[in-house]
């Protein structure tokens, strides 16, 4: 009785939020917020108090936002027990809403009003209730007619197509798109529905355009006799769709894109490619689609989704706007990556060349790259076998182990006077440029026997070693050695790039916002002090250690830059076996 009396006090008092807060923090879900939850939908459904009146007027409460998200939990648990009006539950859960503002779980309410609506005919009093000329509404038209095709499909399919062919444009988009949840379990009631969606795609607009096709394509994923008909709209409503349109249905292929039918999704991805490159909400959507596209064995439409939109905007080729999509691609088997770099290298295109350099850049671990290139080359004639080693070697020239991985695996099968030609740009540019790692690299690859490149591989390094030695019989020659002022300009360069490159790094980096910085002066240990659970100061020392790091420049890059610039430029420009 104690609790009965404390929270009718409160709630006459004006102050029952405060009280959610203070009884079900760290109670939530255990028996202690249980209770209390039933004790509110009892003193409520008594009677007593109208729990709802404190969520009708939370947008004046003077609670602070993360104390609302505790009262709106305690709130979506109470909805679905409570005995109310529509109008009066309508108006609490649209504050809710609307006090919850953009964050995440703003929509919490509305499934809980969803699951309250579900019961004796309040879904259908929810439809008569709202006003259909109202966008503020337009949930509310979803959710009901939702709750209605619980227990009534038929009953919510009528009035869906009645909103579909109303006035009212914000309920017809949300008719539209419930149609597509609604359960047609007849083809009577899958034919009118697919009618009613095609009538209105003529003269719907945008956003409600893209919740027709939305719904065409739920339908079709449920009931594959209605694939000919989606495929068909789709295709129709095409060339009319805008920035709303595509946006709806690129969240269409991110969260079912890998269950819906292949023809299908040639015509959604036709009409991705029309995305504005500055909608990073919908290119988001888009990147998801096709990493969920990869990793569920669908790969060639995940490229054919993907590619053509690196091709057309530059700012794609870092891959960092599609780093769902590159993570997945980077999962994949060794001769399967292959296959997708060997794709975008052949196009002949600028951009998907560099998104390749990005792929290999962005590959995390200890281990360089590896590239199977076997099976994915076994239908090209010698001719495209030459163009592709001019262009990995052009653009992967950084990364000289994955460049020549994937020219070693080009040459088994090939002709004599083809086989020379990848010898030779094997040697020259890329081993006479690194000839530690790769150099090494190729030692150990050298010694496996049954390697069809292993030939090929043991000439490499016998003419790496003839051409150290040549210039090892040089010796040093003066007049070629910088002078001490020049190395220190060179030096001071190479400090001030790096500089900034860890300037870069340091804003993006997610540990960098969290700690604090300090500089020392000197010293080989750091000594701070924290407070401890007792109140008191705690000393922690922390002994500093040297790190180190290198990487292997290209030789010519330093004796003849502009050479080798000049001749990976003409790599990368290759569109046949000749410049």
């Amino acid at each position: 009785m104690a609790d009965e009396e404390e929270i009718i006090e409160r709630h006459r008092a004006g102050t029952l939020p405060e009280l959610f807060v203070e009884r079900t923090r760290r109670h939530r879900n255990d028996d202690v917020g249980k209770a209390f939850q039933e004790i509110l939908t009892k003193l409520h459904n008594d009677g007593k108090i109208d729990v709802l009146e404190s969520a009708r007027t939370i947008s004046s409460s003077s609670i602070n936002q993360h104390d609302f998200f505790t009262v709106m939990h305690v709130y979506c648990e109470l909805i679905p027990t409570l005995q109310a009006e529509v109008p009066a539950m309508l108006a609490a859960v649209k504050a809710l809403v609307a006090r919850a503002g953009d964050d995440l779980v703003s929509g919490m309410p509305n499934s809980a009003y969803r699951t309250w609506a579900e019961q004796g005919d309040r879904a259908r009093m929810t439809l008569v209730t709202i006003n259909e000329e109202n966008p503020e509404d337009s949930a509310y038209v979803f959710l009901g007619l939702q709750a209605l095709a619980k227990d009534s499909p038929d009953d919510a399919l009528i009035q869906a197509i009645a909103y579909v062919e109303g006035p009212g444009a914000p309920a017809r988009s949300a008719a539209s798109k419930a149609i597509g949840t609604i359960a047609l379990k007849t083809p009577e009631a899958r034919s009118r529905a697919v009618d009613a969606l095609a009538a209105a795609a003529v003269t719907a607009d945008d956003n409600s355009l893209g919740h027709i096709l939305t719904a065409i394509c739920e339908i079709a994923r449920a009931h594959h006799d209605m694939e000919a008909s989606a495929v068909a709209l789709i295709a129709t409503a095409a060339p009319r769709v805008g920035d709303q349109a595509i946006h709806q249905l690129s969240l269409e292929l991110m969260f079912h894109g890998e269950a819906l039918p292949p023809d299908i999704m040639t015509g959604l991805t036709a009409i991705m490619h029309e995305v504005a490159i500055g909608n990073l909400g919908t290119l988001e959507n888009i990147d998801a689609a096709g990493s969920k596209l990869v990793t569920r064995g669908r790969l060639d439409e995940a490229l054919t989704l993907i590619t053509p939109l690196i091709a057309a905007h530059d700012e794609l080729t870092s891959l960092e706007a599609l780093d769902s999509f590159s993570y997945a691609l980077r999962g994949l088997a060794s001769d399967q990556l292959a296959k997708v770099m060997i794709g975008w290298l052949l196009s002949l295109d600028h951009n998907l060349g560099q998104a390749a350099l990005s792929l290999v850049r962005n590959h995390q671990g200890d281990a360089p790259l590896i590239l199977d290139a076997g099976r994915a080359t076994l239908g090209l004639v010698d001719a495209d076998k030459i163009l592709l080693a001019h262009r990995a070697i052009g653009y992967l020239f950084t990364h000289a182990i994955t460049a020549a991985s994937l020219v070693l695996g080009l040459i088994p099968g090939v002709a004599e006077t083809s086989r020379k030609t990848m010898t030779e740009i094997l040697f020259d540019p890329l081993l006479i440029n690194y000839s530690g790692e790769l150099a090494d690299w190729l030692s150990e690859r050298a010694k496996a026997t049954n390697d069809p490149a292993q030939p090929v591989i043991k000439e490499l390094l016998a003419r790496l070693e003839s051409y150290i030695e040549g210039l090892r019989k040089a010796g040093r020659i003066k007049e070629l050695r910088p002078s001490e002022r020049e190395r220190l300009i060179e030096n001071h360069r190479q400090t001030k790039s790096m500089r900034q490159v860890h300037k870069q790094a340091e804003k993006k980096s997610v540990f960098m916002s969290l700690v604090s910085r300090s500089v020392m002066l000197y010293g080989n240990r750091s000594i701070s002090y924290f407070g401890g659970s007792d109140g008191k100061k705690q000393r922690n020392e922390m002994k500093l250690h040297s790190i180190s790091h290198s990487f292997e420049a290209p030789r010519l890059d330093i004796l003849e830059p502009f050479d080798l610039d000049y001749k990976l430029r003409i790599f990368r420009a290759m569109r046949g076996a000749k410049p």
